[in-house]
């Protein structure tokens, strides 16, 4: 019994650590729709976004992470691969937007909620993309 109520506890911490300036978007937050497909070099390579409905995930004090409707695929470092991700808007003046890919709750606010996040693994890639892409509020 004593084991039970001291794993609670300790699994409650660990949760409650793990909460920062990062949140999670409500489910009604508005997202953002992308007409068509579009590619943009980013970062450190290519990125193709899919076109429809990309709901926002997360709000950190830096921006929103607003997730692609389905897998967005990256070219360049390592050839291609689909990736979990979408678009990072920023609250920086002009907006900038990064296409993003990992788990945005993991590392936004350097404050990894696990243990691949504390060594880079899971925590979000954030590669900055021009020109920007032309998404339109719901």
């Amino acid at each position: 019994m004593k084991i039970a109520i001291l794993s609670c506890l300790l699994v409650t911490s660990v949760l409650l650590a793990s909460c920062g300036s990062v949140q999670l978007a409500a489910t009604d937050a508005p997202g953002l729709v992308l007409a068509t497909e579009e590619t943009r070099d980013c970062g450190r390579g290519r990125v193709v976004f899919p076109a429809g409905e990309y709901k926002a995930e997360v709000i950190s004090a830096e921006g929103i992470y607003y997730k692609a409707p389905k897998p967005i695929r990256t070219y360049g470092v390592l050839i291609g691969r689909s990736e979990q991700g979408g678009v990072f808007v920023s609250n920086a003046v002009g907006n900038p937007q990064a296409a993003w890919f990992g788990d945005p709750k993991d590392n936004v606010d350097e404050r990894p909620a696990t243990f691949l996040g504390a060594i880079g693994w899971s925590a979000p890639k954030l590669w900055p993309c021009a020109p920007r892409l032309p998404l339109r509020k719901e």
